[in-house]
């Protein structure tokens, strides 16, 4: 954008768990995890959704909410084929006899199991994931307190909407701190710059980054609806009620939406791991608006939190995104071609750019 531009960017800022890590919160399923286990005594540390990592395996740094929604859909689906089929495996067994214990009911009255009763255990999962989510509010609530997490979670939203047109005001090493946070705030407050934030965190998106508009899209702290889910795309018509589509249906709040019709300069994402759990998600914001034959730029930002494994975090960057585009690519049935050029137009219209976002600000001081 040139200087004497008086018009204002029409930008959609989509987040994912990565712009809390970078920001130093303990966001993770495996901080949690650890926070619960290390406790003599906790609410959930009994809790069957915790107890699901005795049959995958015990969590690890590595481990994305994405893979703890995908154990929630594989346990569901043992439950469902135990009632389909009657097979009976060691992974039933020790899903059904927990949720019997969890609600009382002892091993004498094995009757509950009959085959037309899944729900019985459909309703005790869903009891353990809202007391699980109950929890996991409580956690963030604490954490977001943090003078730390407060600064940062500000500058960072700040960079994300100047980022491509202000690139001059991102790095810290080269400014008077003073004289960098005045001048941005001078940019913000002209309103040209303010971006739509279209959040998949539960965290609050900083008021001093001065959002136009802001959607936790799993819901928030602040009202106190945070949801986990499986992928509505192909789940089995009984576990329908675990799906984020249903979730968020019976959760509805009347509170305008971000307007994913209108044509936005550019489409930002930060710290998202793209997953195919979200995919409907992605499907609906660029099919909203049109993105093949628009002019919206798309921009995949990532941070590098290992310097000793910048090669690899690029790599799988890019892989996320090409999937995504294919996949995407894929629903274009009234003209496929399209969908398998869509990627190679967009490169060549330089409206798909993969890149490290320079996060130095960040670690400028805080404040006393």
């Amino acid at each position: 954008m040139k200087e004497d531009d008086t018009r204002t960017v029409k930008q959609l800022i989509i987040l994912g768990n990565g712009f809390d890590l970078t920001c130093g919160l303990k966001s993770k399923f495996i901080d949690f995890f650890d926070y619960v286990n290390e406790q003599e005594e906790h609410p959930i540390k009994n809790n069957l959704f915790m107890s699901l990592f005795q049959i995958y395996g015990k969590p690890s740094q590595d481990t994305t909410w994405a893979d703890v929604e995908n154990v929630l859909k594989k346990s569901l689906g043992i439950i469902h084929k135990y009632f389909e089929d009657g097979g009976v495996n060691n992974q039933a067994s020790f899903l059904m006899i927990s949720l019997e214990r969890k609600e009382g009911i002892s091993h004498n009255e094995l009757p509950v199991r009959n085959f037309q009763n899944a729900q019985f255990y459909y309703d005790a999962f869903k009891k353990e994931v809202k007391e699980f989510e109950q929890e996991f509010t409580e956690y963030l609530e604490n954490l977001i307190q943090t003078k730390e997490y407060i600064y940062k979670s500000h500058r960072l939203a700040l960079n994300l909407s100047l980022v491509e047109y202000k690139d001059e005001l991102l790095f810290a090493e080269e400014y008077d701190m003073n004289a960098v946070m005045k001048k941005r705030k001078e940019m913000m407050r002209s309103g040209k710059y303010a971006g739509n934030f279209f959040s998949f965190n539960y965290t609050p998106i900083s008021l001093d980054a001065m959002p136009q508009q802001t959607q936790n899209i799993h819901g928030s702290l602040q009202n106190k609806n945070v949801i986990l889910g499986i992928d509505g795309h192909d789940a089995l018509d009984d576990l329908l009620e675990f799906t984020k589509t249903y979730r968020l249906l019976s959760r509805t709040e009347e509170k305008e939406a971000i307007d994913f019709s209108e044509e936005f300069d550019c489409i930002k994402f930060m710290g998202h791991s793209l997953s195919e759990a979200d995919y409907s998600y992605f499907q609906a914001i660029f099919d909203g608006i049109e993105l093949y034959s628009s002019k919206t730029k798309l921009y995949f930002y990532y941070h590098i939190y290992d310097k000793s494994n910048r090669a690899n975090i690029a790599q799988e960057n890019y892989k996320a995104v090409a999937k995504l585009l294919k996949h995407y690519g894929k629903s274009f049935v009234t003209n496929p071609d399209h969908g398998k050029n869509l990627m190679h137009k967009l490169i060549l219209e330089r409206r798909l750019i993969v890149k490290e976002l320079d996060c130095s600000l960040l670690n400028a001081p805080i404040p006393e």
